[in-house]
């Protein structure tokens, strides 16, 4: 599942769509609400394929916060620091073989799939990536689309 943002009365190319895959729009998202005071339901909505619309106003104002950001280096030392804490959190047990690395079920007979053997895998909050890059994409979007509605 991934985010389809759509510019509802574009400016230029840049502002006709923006597309992320779920992993990576969560992390931006929040962010995008924090250092922009979303409201609770915005912020909500946001998470969901829906169509929620952003408006025109809104939309520049979020791409020049945005942009002011990345230039003052908040969003990379942000971005750092969430990876710092993500690298930190400890491996949690597999559920798939409870620890053992062994499998012997209805899908897998051995080497356990869901950790490699492992007993162990990382906490499901690493899966979420976010970077600098991916705001400033999302900026110029967000700058360029006329306002925007998440599908």
């Amino acid at each position: 599942m991934g985010m389809d943002v759509y510019g509802v009365e574009p400016y230029t190319k840049e502002g006709e769509y923006f597309r992320a895959n779920v992993w990576s729009w969560r992390p931006l998202w929040n962010y995008v609400c924090d250092v922009c005071n979303m409201d609770p339901e915005t912020r909500s909505r946001g998470h969901y394929n829906d169509g929620h619309r952003i408006d025109e106003d809104a939309a520049v104002s979020m791409g020049l916060l945005l942009q002011s950001l990345l230039k003052s280096g908040l969003v990379q030392k942000y971005a750092d620091h969430r990876q710092k804490e993500l690298d930190a959190l400890p491996d949690e047990q597999c559920t798939h073989c409870n620890g053992t690395g062994q499998r012997d079920d209805e899908y897998v007979q051995g080497t356990c799939n869901g950790c490699d053997g492992k007993g162990a895998v990382r906490p499901f909050e690493t899966y979420y990536s976010f970077s600098a890059e991916y705001v400033e994409e999302f900026s110029e979007f967000a700058k360029q689309s006329g306002g925007f509605e998440i599908y």
